[in-house]
């Protein structure tokens, strides 16, 4: 596939080398983009007006004030800020973006936005769990502007996307498909809360490849058909892995293989685009593995 990954060194400003997301995360995850030579992009800041329909304004407002009066602090007790955060923050939303439009352009046929911080907690008016603002939802929202009738969200991240499951629950021209550890933060993904466009697979501490292999190539591959979307867009979330500090999904490189293959294969099927954008992933061998594994699948789909 015509591949290209967005990134920019502002990721790395939004750092507390104390926290497991922390800059070394990025620079890892980077270091196979260089050496497979894929073309790298610079990203823009998200159009405000974009980042509203996600976002209450007067949220974006204090994450501003904070960054730029407070500095450093923590919006909850997992979400830390510096004076770099709110643009960095900024930028990885509008690396989505971007991201949507280069896609649409048909200039390429799979996006990954190398981003931090990451965003699928990130609740309307609240940060969450390391996020700041929501990258998958921002380019959700523009896909549909540009035109998409269906945009398929799909999450492997080791913890629920509870912001864009909420983002999007009222939402049926967006459907959201997520495996996670559970019961496990941030407490929602229920099978209780799945509706006739979000379908969480919630899954025991311990599942393995054996069970990831199953879902993704029958429910994800099922669900995926059935929608046919325009787009697909990918919560990226390496914390599945079996040598993750924060997580106990027990999934191997060979899983996390299988999984994006099966990613690539399914958009493949429904002739649609893909965009990735990273989630979690805190042991730094792993996702620096997790990333070569996703960059070569890419390449070669």
């Amino acid at each position: 596939m015509r591949s290209a990954v967005i990134y920019s060194d502002i990721f790395l400003k939004h750092d507390l080398p104390t926290h497991p997301e922390n800059a070394l995360r990025l620079k890892y995850f980077m270091e196979p983009v260089g050496e497979l030579q894929l073309p790298v992009i610079p990203p823009k800041q998200v159009s405000y007006e974009l980042l509203k329909t996600i976002h209450s304004e007067n949220y974006i407002q204090d994450v501003l004030i904070a960054c730029r009066e407070n500095a450093p602090g923590f919006f909850d007790p997992d979400t830390y800020y510096n004076s770099y955060t709110c643009d960095a923050a900024l930028t990885a939303a509008g690396a989505c973006e971007l991201g949507v439009e280069l896609l649409s352009s048909g200039e390429f046929e799979a996006v990954f936005c190398a981003v931090r911080p990451p965003g699928h907690h990130a609740e309307r008016d609240r940060a969450m769990g390391f996020c700041i603002f929501n990258n998958v939802a921002v380019a959700a929202v523009k896909a549909l502007s540009l035109g998409a009738k269906r945009v398929f969200i799909v999450d492997f991240d080791a913890h629920h996307g509870n912001g864009t499951q909420h983002a999007f629950y009222s939402t049926p021209e967006v459907f959201y498909f997520s495996t996670h550890q559970f019961p496990f933060y941030p407490g929602t993904g229920s099978e209780r809360e799945n509706n006739s466009h979000v379908l969480n697979v919630p899954l025991r501490e311990g599942s393995g490849d054996s069970t990831f292999k199953r879902v993704y190539s029958i429910t994800f591959r099922e669900a995926l058909r059935s929608f046919s979307p325009d787009v697909v867009l990918v919560s990226a979330g390496y914390d599945l892995h079996r040598d993750d500090p924060l997580t106990g999904l027990n999934v191997t490189d060979e899983g996390v293989r299988a999984v994006v293959e099966q990613v690539v294969e399914g958009a493949k099927e429904v002739g649609a685009p893909l965009l990735f954008t990273l989630e979690g992933g805190y042991n730094l061998n792993a996702l620096k593995r997790c990333s070569r594994i996703t960059f070569e699948t890419l390449l070669s789909g």
